[in-house]
């Protein structure tokens, strides 16, 4: 197996073979949704193999992912059953793969803005509660969302809006900022006081939008320029200005 002559190997710290993969896909501005499996795959081994050439250790969980991409790479070899109805659809190998690299996507930009927040806190020195022990702690009242709610909404928003791009070898990588998307939230509050999150999605077009609104709805309420309701579990966030 020869991989691509053009391929430039370095040595960056990957946390795991999705990173690595994902280095690979965006460093080529490939579509995430429509992988040139036997490509990737080449440079993937081809990191995997100099590597070894450097004596470094390789954690199992790197040879997992090289089996599953020969795997996937093998099924695309095999012959075509003559016995498919054409209408049928089949399935992609990829698919698992694809969703993996796609959730990996979302909790990786959710982790670096958290990370860059917890490097624009000051430090802070924990104190005992000034409340007594015995006094009863106060639900959250009613119609208003908690972090478990809000993060399983979001799961189910990613799920049911999980936007692709067209079916194209290359794309244009246009990221949306959190600051855009506060901007934005800002306009369409304007001249109402409430908002449906869900409405907020229908004319975003890639998924890097939609975390970014996510994002923007945390910030906001971080400093208490709306609040978020949701009226059923996994159902529609209402966003209330403050």
């Amino acid at each position: 197996m020869q991989p691509d002559s053009d391929l430039t190997l370095d040595l960056p710290n990957f946390t795991g073979p999705l990173d690595l993969l994902l280095h690979l896909i965006r460093s080529q501005k490939i579509d995430i949704y429509d992988i040139p499996i036997a490509k990737i795959t080449g440079q993937y081994l081809a990191h995997l193999a100099k590597w070894q050439e450097l004596d470094l250790q390789i954690a199992g969980e790197y040879f997992v992912m090289a089996s599953t991409l020969l795997r996937i790479k093998s099924q695309y070899l095999l012959p075509k059953n003559d016995f498919v109805e054409p209408e049928q659809e089949i399935e992609d190998p990829r698919s698992e793969l694809v969703e993996q690299l796609v959730q990996y996507s979302v909790f990786q930009k959710v982790s670096e803005y958290f990370k860059q927040r917890n490097l624009e806190v000051p430090i802070t020195i924990s104190k005992e509660p000034s409340v007594a022990k015995q006094k009863a702690i106060d639900p959250l009242p009613l119609g208003e969302v908690s972090s478990d709610q809000l993060a399983n909404t979001f799961a189910l928003i990613i799920h049911r809006f999980k936007m692709r791009q067209p079916n194209a070898g290359s794309i244009e990588v246009k990221e949306t900022s959190i600051e855009d998307m506060t901007t934005y939230l800002h306009e369409k509050m304007e001249h109402v006081k409430k908002l449906s999150f869900f409405a907020c999605l229908k004319n975003f077009e890639t998924l890097d939008q939609v975390i970014s609104l996510f994002l923007a709805v945390l910030e906001l309420c971080r400093h208490h320029k709306i609040s978020v309701k949701q009226s059923q579990d996994f159902g529609d966030l209402t966003l209330e200005k403050e």
